[in-house]
């Protein structure tokens, strides 16, 4: 169970609300990807997941991407690869 499963779990939320509550292109498809943590979300992605939950979650707690979103180093380095 990922930290973001956790969160909702006890909140008592779907996938569609954060869909609902994202002003950008969130897709169930993604919030899905991010609540499971088995496949890598783009650093873009794992900012909507994050603003999302925050709007639905508000004024309750305001949560961090790094909190949601652990790295690891492969990650860390994917990014650094793909930013050069």
């Amino acid at each position: 169970m990922t930290i973001l499963d956790q969160i909702l779990t006890e909140a008592n939320l779907d996938n569609h609300a954060l869909v609902e509550a994202s002003s950008k292109q969130l897709s169930h498809k993604t919030v899905q990807k991010a609540r499971t943590g088995k496949r890598p979300l783009s650093k873009k992605m794992k900012v909507l997941v994050t603003e999302a939950l925050n709007k639905t979650l508000q004024p309750e707690k305001l949560y961090k991407k790094e909190y949601l979103f652990p790295n690891n180093l492969s990650e860390e380095l994917e990014e650094n690869n793909e930013s050069n």
